[in-house]
């Protein structure tokens, strides 16, 4: 953190790509803003050869020992000495630019252009745009010849080679002729029209209305793919959606304004073939395509709708870049702290409004729901319920769904009827998503149970000595207790040293139960299962067992009681100290971990054949690994 405040520093606001907090988006605004101007004639954008590899290293390391002191060490350990690259066999030795792949690789772009930048600054009637090696001239068309003119000649200095033949010159259309005669012998290419520019687009309004639908079309092309993709692999599409190609767009929707409309061609094909064929039912109506637009914790999908969202993401884009813009147009070399501290602000602002506006439509499109969706929602947006929605999907880490599962996955949270379910039930009686979580033919009710016995176990064994499954409680000799006092009484799990000291023993006893049973339909049903559990233990375990009891309540469809909220935080705790990895990561690893079990044994509570089966936990993967692959 304190290398990325003095690589900041050193770059100062013009050269976006060393950190600064939404940097490619203030480029984008930025070149927009000063080309808009009515005294702006045009913008040069210019396209570099080989940019990262040409980097004249040793002038760069010079550079940044005076320039970034806090960073020269490291980059100098890594680039002194040329890289080695094994291609078939042989042995190629890299002495110019940076190492493909390596993180610092962008900081040091930065700064090794800062001298390059400094000295262009002196062009008069031009103002710099840079984002890494896409540089920008704006302003009059004789200042931009003159800038264009000396970055050509020092430029290969540092490494920086511009391209005439991939460099573009937009002009004003009043301006296009004398932009023809003073580039006419520079083999730059030359429109009034308007180009592309770091992902969005600048220029006429006509040639931006074009890009969009460009991209639209390409976009709908996209989703046609994940639509047959989800047929065979649903929780892979979904998961790219969400996590991929919708960014994209949103992206867009971040750096041009007005072009809400123009998505409706998306919006149209996500409606009528995305949204079917990831959830197996045919096109939703307004209020659940409303629905499925929530972020997962309210019970939603997070598939948004690009449409209704435009606005309210260019606002909040211009918003939060809207100080750095200001140091860029004054083409400022510095970039102070109460800069990123008011992006800070800014930013916790809008995400907090953006969060109450969300809690606000969700609330009201509740109201509007049939009882049992409604009853769904609030299941949904219990802690930790939806995480199996916003995790990758690898099944290395066992968090990843077959086709029919995902769609069973989805039934069971929206109250829908799974596809292909008998009329019947094994014991005799009326099949029912309701009745199949309860049924106790085939153990399956007992199979979820013992899951997460064994899994919370397992998780114990890592910080805890003297785990045990089922321990037997000491037999009763003339105590006063109530509840349970029969001899051969079996609590789930014992383990010693996880509330207290080492030996402190602590019995745990783990109920789940069905939330959609007429019994469990109240708010109160967490609490009327915990006080259940100790009313038959805690009086037994503290006075005979001289140890604490800690019933672990949770729901078929994710969520916990109190207690065992506070247990899994502190359990979340510990392992994170002994795996030296962030709280919050393994603590959304592990309600991951509980919610994949959970919902696999309610599917299999609809789709098993209801014969007695145990099975294992699934041992721990490495943490490290999880927090980086899972994006935890």
């Amino acid at each position: 953190m304190i290398t990325k405040v003095d690589i900041q520093e050193a770059t100062g606001s013009i050269q976006l790509c060393a950190g600064p907090i939404s940097g490619t988006e203030t480029a984008v605004h930025t070149a927009q803003a000063l080309y808009q101007q009515e005294k702006t004639e045009a913008i040069l954008l210019i396209d570099a050869s080989n940019a990262f590899n040409s980097l004249n290293r040793l002038v760069t390391l010079h550079n940044i020992r005076h320039l970034c002191p806090s960073l020269a060490t490291v980059l100098t350990n890594t680039y002194r000495a040329p890289t080695k690259l094994f291609v078939d066999g042989s042995v190629l030795y890299s002495r110019e630019g940076t190492t493909q792949g390596d993180p610092l690789a962008m900081p040091m772009y930065a700064l090794a252009t800062l001298p390059l930048i400094k000295e262009l600054k002196s062009i008069e009637n031009v103002k710099q745009v840079w984002y890494a090696d896409d540089a920008s001239s704006i302003g009059k068309i004789k200042g931009i010849h003159e800038w264009w003119k000396k970055l050509t000649t020092i430029g290969p200095r540092f490494g920086y080679s511009p391209n005439a033949l991939k460099t573009w010159l937009v002009t004003k259309e009043e301006h296009l002729t004398t932009a023809t005669t003073l580039f006419a012998n520079e083999g730059v290419n030359i429109t009034s029209e308007g180009r592309p520019y770091l992902g969005a687009a600048l220029g006429k309004p006509e040639f931006v209305l074009s890009y969009v639908r460009n991209k639209v079309q390409s976009w709908c092309s996209i989703v046609d793919k994940l639509s047959t993709i989800a047929i065979t692999q649903p929780h892979a599409a979904y998961a790219a959606f969400t996590h991929g190609l919708s960014n994209k767009w949103t992206y867009l929707l971040r750096t041009i304004s007005g072009i809400g409309d123009l998505l409706e061609p998306l919006e149209n094909d996500v409606r009528t073939k995305l949204i079917p064929t990831l959830t197996g039912q045919s096109s939703p109506n307004d209020d659940l395509r409303r629905l499925l637009s929530l972020p997962a914790r309210l019970g939603g999908l997070a598939i948004t709708n690009p449409m209704s969202i435009a606005e309210a993401e260019f606002t909040a884009s211009t918003n939060i870049t809207e100080p750095l813009q200001k140091a860029v147009i004054e083409q400022s070399m510095e970039l102070p702290y109460e800069i990123t501290e008011s992006q800070i602000r800014t930013r916790k602002k809008i995400r907090e409004q953006k969060r109450d506006e969300c809690k606000l439509n969700a609330d009201r499109l509740k109201q509007g729901l049939p009882a049992p969706l409604q009853r769904s929602m609030d299941l949904a947006q219990e802690n930790g319920v939806s995480t199996w929605l916003t995790t990758l999907p690898i099944r290395e880490f066992g968090f990843n769904l077959h086709k029919g599962a995902f769609l069973d996955a989805l039934a069971l949270r929206y109250n829908w009827q799974p596809a292909r379910a008998p009329s019947d039930c094994a014991c005799g009686k009326k099949f029912s998503v309701d009745h199949a979580l309860s049924c106790p033919k085939g153990g399956f009710p007992s199979i979820r149970h013992n899951e997460i016995r064994d899994v919370t176990a397992n998780l114990l064994s890592e910080i805890c000595t003297d785990v045990c499954i089922e321990p037997h409680l000491q037999p009763i000799n003339g105590e006063k207790i109530k509840g349970n006092i029969e001899d051969g009484a079996r609590l789930d799990i014992a383990a010693n040293g996880f509330w207290g000291g080492r030996f402190d023993r602590t019995y745990i006893d783990v109920r789940v139960f069905n939330p959609h049973a007429p019994s469990n339909r109240h708010s109160n049903c967490y609490r009327k299962h915990e006080m259940e559990k100790k009313r038959q233990y805690e009086q037994r375990v503290q006075e005979v067992e001289h140890a604490s009891f800690t019933p672990l309540v949770l729901s078929a469809s994710g969520g916990m009681a109190n207690q065992a909220t506070i247990f899994y935080k502190r359990l979340a705790s510990s392992l994170a100290q002994k795996w030296e990895q962030p709280y919050s990561s393994t603590l959304y690893w592990l309600r991951t971990r509980i919610t994949f079990s959970l919902l696999r044994s309610a599917i299999q509570c609809i789709r098993g054949s209801r014969s007695r089966c145990g099975h294992a936990a699934r041992p721990n993967p490495p943490m490290d690994l999880a927090v980086s692959e899972l994006h935890l």
